[in-house]
């Protein structure tokens, strides 16, 4: 199976910014805990409000089975009324 690159973002509303960092962070340890992780990071953009998921997973099925997960449904259950706009998720492939 091939793997699999995300880059997610998230956009804080105005004021907002260091209740989603506080919540996103949350994520960070049990997903690198999950089967087929084999990086997940967490990035704070110089533009205030502004954060980055960099991830990288073993298959499709294990990124099918994080976004499953129940820390997952429970922090962005919590995190959709302090984001600004849905959260962006990019699949990417390597340019040659």
């Amino acid at each position: 199976m091939a793997e699999v690159r995300v880059i997610a973002r998230a956009l804080a509303q105005d004021g907002k910014a260091a209740e989603l960092k506080a919540l996103l962070s949350g994520m960070i340890e049990p997903t690198r805990a999950e089967a087929g992780c084999k990086y997940y990071e967490l990035f704070e953009s110089n533009h205030p409000g502004l954060f980055y998921f960099n991830e990288l997973w073993e298959s499709g099925a294990h990124l099918a089975a994080h976004a499953a997960s129940a820390h997952f449904a429970t922090i962005f259950a919590k995190a959709e009324a302090l984001l600004k706009e849905p959260l962006e998720v990019n699949f990417l492939e390597e340019v040659k």
